[in-house]
């Protein structure tokens, strides 16, 4: 008898459960992942790492090509109409070090910009990896509730029974059958919160917007933190992705300040030129050599200058609330873990993992008439009561673990 009830229990949620996701696709923990580093948000963080790439070249060539020079006119002397003629060849050379400097800054941002993409990364995976677990938390929660509504069924139908040989009221009838409908309301209630779960986990891994997919296989045990809290700072510190690319930004306001000062320096132009002129008596050829170089009276660069310096004080202090906002984050997901997870091994993981097997004991126990109707109503709400307090708090838990990894910047 309590094989069947069970069997019966069992079957209901699973023709529920079957009902609902017959048509969705199944994807692993480590495909979801796989499928959210390829979402687009990361292959256009991708594009700029390439874009600075590319001025890094840039940055690396002279900004001055050779000049050639060419000059032909007429002149009339003597009563003739005579030829002049000059060819030359111009060469601009920086001086204060500006190329370098211009690499210096571009370099930093491509170190900014692979900063991005590691970010990028990092929270399309974690997305994916909350989302992953999340579902079949949702799952769990349809399952249970599935089981209840089967259960409150089955006590309907025993309480009629009873009723039926005189050993039952109206009153438990209508109670039960009140139970009946909370319980379908809290299945059709846990499939709409199911249903968003596949509808978030399809977001997270990129999905397209017909295709539906189905998590397989266990949630990932709540385990400790695997730092100290002042290591998993460190780390934070060392890894965030939001640093990184907040020193990478510094270093280029650096490299900015540099270059204007360098461009505040004169360049030199280095000339040769051949001549040519035509002369009633004599024609004469000319061979010259030549310099020039910019006198900087007036403008030395101060408003690029001044500018940079602004810009990398701002660059500094960006750097340090970032500092400051990554330990805060890292020491609160840290604290917030610990006391999730302490919540999620505070329930009984064998009576929670036994749930629908507990209800059919009781179920039967009811029906045989070893509890009577109000010790089973009572039983029965504190068992799912327990299942879906148990789901909660490894919810809390998931979302705790993401944060931890978020703040830590900790590649899933």
């Amino acid at each position: 008898m309590r094989n069947h009830m069970a069997l019966r229990a069992v079957a209901g949620a699973l023709v529920c459960l079957t009902a609902t996701t017959a048509w969705a696709d199944t994807i692993t923990l480590d495909a979801a992942l796989q499928r959210a580093a390829k979402r687009p948000a990361v292959a256009i963080a991708g594009t700029e790492v390439d874009a600075t790439r590319s001025e890094v070249i840039g940055a690396g060539l002279p900004t001055y090509n050779p000049e050639l020079g060419i000059a032909i006119g007429p002149k009339r002397g003597g009563g003739e109409l005579l030829l002049d003629f000059e060819i030359g060849i111009f060469q601009t050379v920086e001086r204060g070090g500006k190329r370098a400097a211009r690499r210096e800054a571009a370099e930093a941002r491509v170190r900014a910009a692979a900063a991005e993409v590691d970010l990028a990364t990092l929270l399309a995976r974690l997305e994916a990896w909350r989302a992953f677990e999340l579902a079949l938390v949702a799952r769990s929660r349809l399952e249970t509730a599935t089981t209840a509504e089967q259960i409150a069924i089955e006590l309907e139908t025993a309480t009629k029974d009873k009723q039926t040989l005189g050993a039952g009221t109206q009153l438990r009838v209508n109670v039960a059958t009140a139970e009946v409908g909370r319980a379908k309301h809290d299945r059709i209630d846990a499939e709409s919160r199911y249903e968003s779960a596949l509808t978030e986990l399809a977001a997270a891994i990129g999905a397209g917007p017909r295709e539906r997919v189905e998590p397989e296989g266990a949630r990932t045990a709540s385990a400790p933190v695997p730092w100290t809290e002042d290591d998993f700072v460190a780390l934070a510190l060392a890894a965030r992705p939001e640093l990184v690319a907040a020193r990478a930004e510094l270093d280029a306001a650096r490299g900015e300040v540099r270059l204007a000062d360098a461009l505040a320096k004169p360049d030199v132009t280095f000339g040769i030129s051949y001549g040519f002129d035509q002369d009633p008596d004599i024609n004469t050829h000319a061979l010259l050599f030549s310099v020039s170089i910019a006198l900087p009276v007036r403008n030395k660069n101060q408003g690029a200058r001044g500018a940079s310096r602004a810009r990398e004080r701002r660059a500094a202090l960006e750097e340090d609330s970032a500092q400051i906002e990554v330990e805060r984050e890292a020491r609160l997901a840290y604290q917030n873990y610990a006391r999730a997870r302490a919540a999620v091994v505070g329930f009984d993981a064998d009576v929670n993992a036994h749930l629908q097997e507990n209800l059919a004991l009781a179920s039967e126990s009811f029906t045989a008439g070893t509890i009577d109707y109000f010790e089973f109503s009572v039983m029965r709400k504190e068992l799912v009561a327990s299942g879906l307090a148990y789901l909660d708090a490894v919810a809390e838990s998931i979302e705790a673990w993401y944060a931890v990894q978020r703040a830590g910047g900790v590649k899933e």
